[in-house]
């Protein structure tokens, strides 16, 4: 189970249209990810939302969507799940995984045995694309067998789940501004920084930290990589078309297409972070880093959903770490909460 065809490129294009309902999005993101997911068993996919400072036991799933199972499928799943310890349903909930429910349940094999049997299978595949916040999206599929990924195939699905964790918050950030009535003479389409011509990949128009100088050729060149991994690339290589397009651009934009009414194509880069909380001074990026590492993360991994280095995210975590006065990950861990969401309630921080 590696996605490593140029149907991994796809899934990304179709996570990143902005058009139409979440609820239609969510279909065609199931659609493009079937060919890689569907071991003829077929699969399923809901929107997921965990309560701020819930730590999982408490998730609310909506929107269940259904790919050639049977139509009782949701009421089985439904049943099976509201008897399962808070236990259970945190470690078998964590923002980012990807791989087989066997390996993430193993520390309760008998409540995930339970599990299996009510819903009448015995392996189940995974990937959970949610963000910091807790509101995300899981696509999973029945398998025939008990398996386990390697930890190349694991990286390169959590690399897909990144993508579609940022599209999907991009489509909401988006669904929130519709009723801006801002009639700010310098914006730009989807609440833009940054519009780049599609031809040349070379910057038409710019606002706020896009104005930047830097900034702007950390754009044009993150674009001209997007542009490379959606070519000729995606076919010759398609392991290195996806290690190519990261999630993000510097921790902020998501570059996505974008079509005048002339039907023009253009890039846009349009400010995309992931939602994350400093409650002790840390810069926006070392919050980024801190969150993801806490959530399980490696480096690498980090790196990729923030369009960043690995050096630079290894010098952002080692100065948040000083800050912390963490001397390593396992303490860090132990000061900032479960799954990486202190509880925050009422402009205040639980101690």
């Amino acid at each position: 189970m590696d996605p490593v065809t140029s149907e991994a490129i796809d899934l990304i294009e179709v996570a990143y249209d902005l058009e139409g309902s979440d609820s239609d999005w969510l279909s065609q993101v199931m659609d493009a990810a079937a060919p890689m997911i569907d071991h003829g068993l077929g699969m399923f996919g809901f929107a997921f939302v965990r309560p701020e400072g819930g730590g999982g036991s408490d998730a609310v799933i909506g929107d269940m969507q259904l790919r050639a199972l049977p139509p009782d499928f949701p009421a089985r799943f439904a049943a099976a799940t509201q008897v399962l310890s808070p236990e259970f349903v945190r470690s078998v909930t964590p923002p980012g995984y990807a791989g087989t429910w066997s390996e993430i349940a193993r520390d309760h094999p008998e409540e995930f045995q339970a599990l299996l049997e009510n819903l009448g299978y015995v392996e189940l595949f995974g990937m959970t694309a949610i963000d910091p916040d807790g509101v995300g999206v899981d696509i999973s599929a029945p398998l025939r067998e008990t398996m386990k990924l390697s930890a190349k195939s694991r990286e390169r699905w959590q690399m897909l789940g990144a993508h579609i964790a940022s599209a999907y918050r991009l489509r909401r950030a988006l669904m929130g501004s519709e009723g801006d009535s801002s009639d700010d003479t310098e914006s730009l389409p989807y609440g833009a920084e940054a519009v780049l011509d599609a031809n040349h990949l070379q910057i038409v128009d710019a606002i706020g930290p896009a104005k930047d100088r830097s900034a702007a050729q950390v754009l044009r060149r993150a674009a001209r990589k997007i542009d490379k991994a959606r070519g000729q690339l995606r076919k010759d290589d398609p392991r290195k078309a996806l290690e190519t397009w990261k999630a993000l651009v510097r921790g902020r934009w998501s570059v996505v297409d974008w079509f005048d009414s002339d039907g023009r194509r253009f890039v846009l880069a349009r400010p995309n972070p992931p939602k994350v909380f400093d409650p002790r001074g840390l810069s926006a990026q070392e919050c980024q880093v801190v969150t993801y590492v806490l959530f399980g993360d490696t480096n690498k991994l980090i790196a990729y959903r923030l369009g960043l280095s690995q050096g630079r995210v290894s010098v952002l975590l080692k100065s948040a770490m000083h800050k912390l006065g963490a001397k390593s990950k396992a303490q860090l861990v132990q000061k900032l909460g479960p799954l990486g969401v202190p509880t925050f309630s009422n402009g205040e921080w639980a101690a």
